[in-house]
């Protein structure tokens, strides 16, 4: 018999890898395929569409939801961001973080929403906060010197969180005793970031009023 060259065995080896790897690989991504499809919320079937409809409208959902969930994390990283970047400009007593989140061309509303669920993200430790309505995270503001935690959780929590904090705003409102004047509501609770930005634009102003006289002042040092 005679003997194989052994280089041309080690090519017919290489040619059979070749050959074997790619079928593998399909078989395993198949496999991770069937692992990772997506199940959908909705049932197409009562929408009267065709089956390719049906797919393309399984892909849009999926899509949704994964940017939509990719969307909440990216909210609550800047919330946490505007805060942190607020503290340290805060103690820098320059007024200057109005100044600073409008130069990268953030809303001031949008900026203090986002300061508001923070705040009450710290209270409660729940994600939610960042989900729910605008018009819900005002009434909690306006009420959570008033309620305990649980009762923060509950509007939190409520499949229509809107109505309950309002449910219980209204319920608080009976109460004499937890009744605060409405002038003194706008003051203290409606108001508070409008009056924070305020503050800072005074300290600005007179930080810079400041550089102004030390100038002065150090002009009229030399003429001496």
């Amino acid at each position: 018999m005679k003997k194989i060259n052994v280089k041309i065995a080690n090519k017919l080896g290489e040619k059979f890898k070749e050959i074997n790897i790619p079928k593998a690989d399909k078989a395993i991504t198949e496999i991770v395929e069937i692992k990772e499809k997506y199940n959908p919320i909705l049932n197409y079937d009562e929408f009267e569409i065709e089956n390719i409809q049906k797919e393309q409208m399984i892909l849009f959902e999926e899509k949704a939801i994964h940017h939509a969930n990719e969307l909440s994390k990216n909210t609550i990283a800047l919330s946490k961001i505007f805060y942190e970047a607020q503290k340290t400009l805060a103690s820098a007593k320059t007024g200057s973080f109005v100044k600073w989140y409008e130069t990268l061309g953030f809303k001031k509303d949008f900026v203090y929403m986002l300061l508001k669920r923070n705040e009450l993200f710290m209270e409660v430790a729940n994600e939610r906060i960042f989900e729910i309505p605008e018009k819900a995270i005002k009434t909690i503001s306006k009420i959570k010197d008033k309620v305990n935690v649980e009762e923060i959780l509950e509007i939190v929590n409520a499949e229509k969180p809107v109505v309950v904090a309002k449910e219980i705003e209204i319920n608080l409102s009976g109460n004499p005793k937890d009744k605060t004047p409405e002038i003194e509501e706008v003051e203290i609770i409606d108001n508070k970031f409008d009056k924070v930005i305020d503050i800072e634009r005074k300290i600005a102003e007179y930080y810079q009023k400041i550089k102004e006289l030390e100038y002065e002042l150090s002009i009229l040092k030399k003429s001496r």
